[in-house]
Protein backbone atom coordinates (compact mmCIF):
# COMPACT_ATOMS: atom_id res chain seq x y z
CA UNK A 1 0.00 0.00 0.00
CA UNK A 2 1.33 3.42 -0.95
CA UNK A 3 2.51 5.77 1.75
CA UNK A 4 0.56 8.48 -0.09
CA UNK A 5 -2.80 6.83 0.51
CA UNK A 6 -4.95 9.06 2.76
CA UNK A 7 -6.61 5.99 4.30
CA UNK A 8 -3.25 4.40 5.13
CA UNK A 9 -1.89 7.68 6.51
CA UNK A 10 -4.95 8.08 8.74
CA UNK A 11 -4.74 4.50 10.05
CA UNK A 12 -1.04 4.91 10.77
CA UNK A 13 -1.67 8.20 12.57
CA UNK A 14 -4.43 6.69 14.70
CA UNK A 15 -2.24 3.67 15.51
CA UNK A 16 0.64 5.93 16.55
CA UNK A 17 -1.66 8.21 18.56
CA UNK A 18 -3.14 5.20 20.39
CA UNK A 19 0.34 3.88 21.18
CA UNK A 20 1.47 7.31 22.43
CA UNK A 21 -1.68 7.64 24.55
CA UNK A 22 -1.06 4.21 26.03
CA UNK A 23 2.49 5.13 26.99
CA UNK A 24 1.43 8.43 28.52
CA UNK A 25 -1.41 6.91 30.55
CA UNK A 26 0.73 3.97 31.68
CA UNK A 27 3.50 6.31 32.81
CA UNK A 28 1.38 8.91 34.62
CA UNK A 29 -1.81 7.10 35.67
CA UNK A 30 -0.76 3.44 35.67
CA UNK A 31 -3.57 2.39 33.32
CA UNK A 32 -3.56 1.22 29.72
CA UNK A 33 -5.28 3.19 27.01
CA UNK A 34 -7.58 0.22 26.34
CA UNK A 35 -8.72 0.15 29.98
CA UNK A 36 -9.15 3.92 29.99
CA UNK A 37 -11.42 3.59 26.94
CA UNK A 38 -13.59 1.13 28.89
CA UNK A 39 -13.98 3.71 31.64
CA UNK A 40 -14.62 6.50 29.15
CA UNK A 41 -17.41 4.44 27.54
CA UNK A 42 -18.97 3.86 30.95
CA UNK A 43 -18.74 7.54 31.83
CA UNK A 44 -20.44 8.36 28.53
CA UNK A 45 -23.17 5.69 28.68
CA UNK A 46 -23.80 5.56 32.42
CA UNK A 47 -24.81 2.25 33.96
CA UNK A 48 -25.20 -0.35 31.22
CA UNK A 49 -25.13 -4.10 30.87
CA UNK A 50 -21.87 -5.90 30.24
CA UNK A 51 -23.14 -6.86 26.78
CA UNK A 52 -24.08 -3.25 25.93
CA UNK A 53 -20.56 -2.21 26.95
CA UNK A 54 -19.08 -4.90 24.70
CA UNK A 55 -21.19 -3.67 21.77
CA UNK A 56 -20.27 -0.02 22.45
CA UNK A 57 -16.56 -0.89 22.46
CA UNK A 58 -16.68 -3.43 19.62
CA UNK A 59 -15.32 -6.22 21.83
CA UNK A 60 -16.53 -9.72 22.58
CA UNK A 61 -18.38 -10.41 25.83
CA UNK A 62 -15.53 -12.63 27.16
CA UNK A 63 -12.94 -9.90 26.44
CA UNK A 64 -15.05 -7.37 28.33
CA UNK A 65 -15.61 -9.80 31.19
CA UNK A 66 -11.90 -10.24 31.91
CA UNK A 67 -11.26 -6.50 31.61
CA UNK A 68 -14.10 -5.74 34.03
CA UNK A 69 -12.61 -8.02 36.67
CA UNK A 70 -9.33 -6.07 36.59
CA UNK A 71 -11.00 -2.66 36.60
CA UNK A 72 -13.32 -3.64 39.44
CA UNK A 73 -10.36 -4.86 41.54
CA UNK A 74 -8.73 -1.47 40.95
CA UNK A 75 -11.86 0.28 42.24
CA UNK A 76 -12.72 2.01 38.96
CA UNK A 77 -16.06 0.33 38.34
CA UNK A 78 -18.65 -1.88 39.96
CA UNK A 79 -20.73 -4.74 38.62
CA UNK A 80 -24.03 -6.00 39.95
CA UNK A 81 -26.70 -8.45 38.82
CA UNK A 82 -29.48 -6.82 36.81
CA UNK A 83 -32.76 -6.67 38.74
CA UNK A 84 -34.59 -7.22 35.43
CA UNK A 85 -32.63 -10.23 34.23
CA UNK A 86 -30.67 -12.51 36.57
CA UNK A 87 -28.06 -13.53 34.00
CA UNK A 88 -27.15 -9.96 32.99
CA UNK A 89 -24.68 -7.79 34.89
CA UNK A 90 -24.90 -4.03 35.21
CA UNK A 91 -21.65 -2.09 35.04
CA UNK A 92 -21.16 1.35 36.60
CA UNK A 93 -18.17 3.64 36.86
CA UNK A 94 -17.11 4.65 40.38
CA UNK A 95 -16.08 8.14 41.51
CA UNK A 96 -12.44 6.95 41.36
CA UNK A 97 -12.99 5.77 37.78
CA UNK A 98 -14.62 9.07 36.83
CA UNK A 99 -11.72 11.00 38.36
CA UNK A 100 -9.23 8.87 36.44
CA UNK A 101 -11.11 9.48 33.17
CA UNK A 102 -11.11 13.22 33.85
CA UNK A 103 -7.35 13.29 34.56
CA UNK A 104 -6.57 11.10 31.56
CA UNK A 105 -8.75 13.13 29.21
CA UNK A 106 -7.19 16.39 30.37
CA UNK A 107 -3.70 14.93 29.93
CA UNK A 108 -4.38 13.48 26.46
CA UNK A 109 -6.18 16.61 25.26
CA UNK A 110 -3.27 18.81 26.36
CA UNK A 111 -0.74 16.54 24.66
CA UNK A 112 -2.80 16.46 21.45
CA UNK A 113 -3.12 20.26 21.49
CA UNK A 114 0.68 20.51 21.82
CA UNK A 115 1.10 18.11 18.91
CA UNK A 116 -1.27 20.10 16.72
CA UNK A 117 0.47 23.36 17.58
CA UNK A 118 3.92 21.94 16.85
CA UNK A 119 2.62 20.58 13.50
CA UNK A 120 1.04 23.93 12.61
CA UNK A 121 -2.44 22.42 12.38
CA UNK A 122 -5.38 24.81 12.76
CA UNK A 123 -7.52 23.36 15.57
CA UNK A 124 -10.83 24.72 14.30
CA UNK A 125 -10.23 23.51 10.75
CA UNK A 126 -9.16 20.09 12.06
CA UNK A 127 -12.35 19.85 14.15
CA UNK A 128 -14.54 20.86 11.20
CA UNK A 129 -12.92 18.29 8.93
CA UNK A 130 -13.16 15.55 11.54
CA UNK A 131 -16.84 16.33 12.17
CA UNK A 132 -17.58 16.26 8.43
CA UNK A 133 -15.83 12.92 7.98
CA UNK A 134 -17.61 11.43 11.00
CA UNK A 135 -20.99 12.60 9.73
CA UNK A 136 -20.34 11.26 6.23
CA UNK A 137 -19.26 7.91 7.65
CA UNK A 138 -22.33 7.71 9.88
CA UNK A 139 -24.61 8.42 6.93
CA UNK A 140 -22.86 5.84 4.76
CA UNK A 141 -23.06 3.16 7.46
CA UNK A 142 -26.78 3.80 7.93
CA UNK A 143 -27.34 3.58 4.16
CA UNK A 144 -25.40 0.32 3.96
CA UNK A 145 -27.57 -1.21 6.70
CA UNK A 146 -30.76 -0.34 4.83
Amino acid sequence: MSDHSPAYALHKLVFDLDRAADGLLQKHLNISYKRALFLLALKHHGTITQHQLAVALGYSDPAVSSMLIELEKSGYLTTAPSPDHGRKRLVSITPAGSALVKRGKRMLDARFAQLMESAGVDVELYQQMTDRLQLALSIRLKEEKS
